[in-house]
């Protein structure tokens, strides 16, 4: 991958991209997310893609697929977006932020149920690309709040699909989240730029920019991508609609 454009597939990598890469209800969640339910194969299109499977319920996503699951609140919006998000990211989800934690003798740690359960085995490899890693702020020594982005390649759907994993669900609900989908073809300095800064905005007027760059991956400049979102307090932690009323009042 350039630093300009994201890599295009060859046609021999194309047809690698067969129905079976993925178990009917996969197929059912990944259609519905890419908008694209006219290329659902048969078997998956009386599935109802959001539909909540229990993780107390016996079902094996190894065998059957991964699935859409309720959030650490409890509820299921975002489940399309975080089932995507684990299939994209299944082959580097033991790299993916972690919190733990040491008490009374045992180590806790966020994605233990993620990393222990199997997954399913496809038919072809398709490494999903580190895009940023960023500090979002540091609540105290050693606390931080790390995001980190990747993007992957989904054979027969034919997208990129863009992903950030949080070290905790209490955030957003999930550990991972599947945030946009990209054509192949796709520049990093501008498609790709524009679905991350774009998440950085969403709740940009009631915060003040992200802290720090953990790793910059194929971003050249993660803090001109920074400077594009208007954030709601500056890194003093002024509200800057405050500040702006201030200057107008001092002309």
């Amino acid at each position: 991958m350039s630093d300009n454009r994201l890599i295009e597939r060859t046609k021999n990598q194309r047809r690698l991209a067969k129905v079976e890469l993925f178990h009917p209800r996969e197929h059912a969640i990944l259609a519905k997310f890419f908008g694209q339910e006219d290329k659902l194969p048969e078997d998956a299109r009386q599935i109802e893609p959001e539909g909540i499977i229990p993780e107390d319920e016996a079902y094996d996503e190894a065998e059957q697929g991964i699935v859409c699951r309720k959030s650490y609140g409890g509820h299921d919006f975002n489940a399309i977006d975080n089932a995507v998000a684990r299939i994209a990211l299944a082959p580097v989800r033991t790299s993916l932020p972690t919190w733990g934690t040491y008490s009374n003798g045992e180590v806790y740690h966020t994605r233990q149920k993620e990393t222990d359960n199997p997954l399913p085995e496809r038919g072809y490899r398709s490494d999903p690309v580190h895009v940023i890693s960023i500090n979002w702020a540091s609540s105290g020594p050693g606390y931080s709040w790390p995001l980190k982005y990747y993007i992957s390649w989904i054979p027969y759907y034919e997208r990129y699909v863009v992903t950030v994993s949080y070290d905790s669900p209490e955030v957003e609900g999930y550990l991972d989240l599947a945030i946009g989908a990209l054509s192949e073809g796709a520049r990093v300095e501008k498609e790709l730029k524009s679905v991350i800064v774009r998440h950085w905005g969403r709740d940009a007027e009631y915060l003040q920019g992200w802290e720090g760059v953990i790793d910059s991956g194929i971003v050249q400049d993660p803090w001109a991508w920074r400077e594009e979102v208007s954030w709601g307090y500056n890194d003093e932690g002024e509200e800057i609609a405050f500040l702006e009323e201030e200057e107008e009042e001092d002309e």
